[in-house]
């Protein structure tokens, strides 16, 4: 899973990146100016940890999330020079975008337009992206309107990509995201290597003042189903201590958890991804699965050998382990079953694939 932070200059998308990732030097330290930052993360699981604490693996592998921050993407909507190119190839590479809106004050960096206002952000931010989109598809289909006269091999299959493209174009040209569209899967998976910026699945961090850490609600018109306030300053900090001293310092801030903990589980729901579990003989895992995906995919995820070779999965619930204490009592209870390939996974299974190749 590959997020990309975006944001309007100024609105703390860097400190973002820091706080969700720990890597405050290589965050800070800008040995090339406007050169994305990549860091990996790990998934927090309680599963994972009462797993190991249960077998005590040699190993144990959480799932991990990717954050990148895209720096210079709106660079034109702040009044500046055009978004690079980069930028853009940087967002359309992720599998969703975090938007950081700015909602906080700073006499040392002021916003150029005033009083800050999310909304107005994610306005200006929303018109770039689509912006993007239409000027890479009306390059597409100025070549492919050349390409479609040619009796070539492809010649059908760009009548269906140029069809599918002037549909998007005309809803661009109405002000509409790609997500609104409605492409069928033929045409999602034509233009799927596009990676649309206004298809994206996005998330909304909105930046707050230190001041407001415990009580700053939403601004209107953002769901909590997709968008978290937190001061990413703070939390940066918070970061930056020693493990021991973390939770006596967001109770003196009124904070339940860490927003890089609540986002995670928020990226999960917006992606419609889930996590299975494995335990080997040195190891336990987290993996992570499309939501629907059925017991063979959930294998081939593992390793193609598994999927090729697939037999049936023996299934537990992660909560039947807990309650019971063990995978021996699971059992034991009737309670570990036995699934063909077409078993759909759900969120805390436990796996055993067996297979033969």
């Amino acid at each position: 899973m590959k997020l990309a932070i975006i944001g309007l200059p100024q609105s703390g998308v860097t400190t973002v990146f820091s706080a969700l990732t720990g890597r405050h030097q290589d965050a800070h330290a800008f040995a090339k100016p406007g050169e994305s930052h990549v860091a990996a993360v790990k998934v927090p699981d309680r599963r994972v940890d009462f797993l190991a604490d249960l077998h005590q693996p040699k190993k144990i592998v959480f799932a991990s999330v990717e954050y990148v921050e895209v720096p210079g993407l709106f660079a034109a909507a702040a009044g500046g020079a055009t978004s690079s190119a980069e930028a853009a190839a940087a967002v359309r590479d992720a599998d969703a975008c975090i938007k950081v809106l700015r909602a906080f004050d700073n006499e040392a960096a002021p916003d150029p337009r005033g009083k800050s206002d999310p909304i107005r952000d994610l306005a200006d931010i929303d018109d770039e992206l689509l912006t993007l989109d239409l000027a890479q598809i009306e390059k597409r289909i100025e070549r492919l309107r050349k390409d479609v006269q040619k009796p070539t091999p492809e010649q059908e299959q760009n009548k269906a990509e140029l069809a599918a493209l002037e549909r998007c174009l005309a809803a661009l040209e109405e002000g509409k995201h790609l997500e609104e569209v409605g492409l069928n899967s033929q045409e999602e998976k034509l233009l799927r290597g596009f990676g649309f910026l206004t298809q994206k699945p996005c998330l909304h961090v909105v930046n707050i003042n230190e001041s407001e850490v415990a009580t700053a609600p939403l601004p209107e018109g953002l769901s909590p189903e997709d968008s978290l306030a937190f001061c990413a300053e703070i939390e940066d900090e918070i970061e930056q201590l020693e493990e021991a001293d973390r939770a006596e310092f967001l109770a003196d801030l009124g904070i339940a958890e860490l927003a890089r903990d609540r986002l995670v589980e928020m990226s999960y729901r917006v992606l419609g991804l889930i996590s299975f579990l494995t335990i080997g003989k040195d190891e336990v895992r987290a993996w992570t699965l499309e939501s629907g995906a059925t017991a063979l995919e959930a294998a081939g995820s593992i390793h193609s050998d598994l999927e090729r070779g697939f037999i049936r999965a023996e299934v537990m619930r992660f909560e039947d382990v807990e309650r019971l204490g063990s995978e021996r009592a699971v059992k034991a209870k009737g309670l570990a079953r036995l699934e063909g390939r077409d078993y759909v996974v759900q969120d805390g299974d436990l796996l055993d694939i067996r297979f033969n190749v």
